[in-house]
């Protein structure tokens, strides 16, 4: 069986868009490297400094992410988020055991 986020028990996703200050670009990427519920990131150019995709069980714990952890990281500037409505395809990722 192939396990995705949502077999594992994490069915809300979301693509964010983070914009750091030039300086904090590195420091914000290996931050989010460390949190459980990034399952994804990169730098980018363009209009944000990073995009990455986090995975969660519900919109309640992804606005506690929003406003807790990812909100207090030095250096970030502004985040937008969209909710994954519906999955079309998905490569497999398991978050480590709490």
């Amino acid at each position: 069986m192939a396990y995705n986020s949502e077999t594992i028990g994490f069915p809300v996703g979301a693509v964010l868009w983070i914009t750091t200050t030039p300086a904090a670009l590195t420091a914000v990427g290996e931050a989010l490297a460390t949190h459980d519920e990034i399952a994804h990131a990169a730098a980018t150019a363009g209009p944000c400094s990073i995009v990455a995709t986090a995975v969660v069980r519900n919109t309640a714990d992804l606005y506690a992410y929003l406003s807790g952890p990812l909100g207090r990281l030095e250096g970030v500037q502004h985040v937008e988020s969209s909710v994954f409505l519906r999955r079309v395809k998905q490569l497999t990722h398991q978050r480590p055991p709490r």
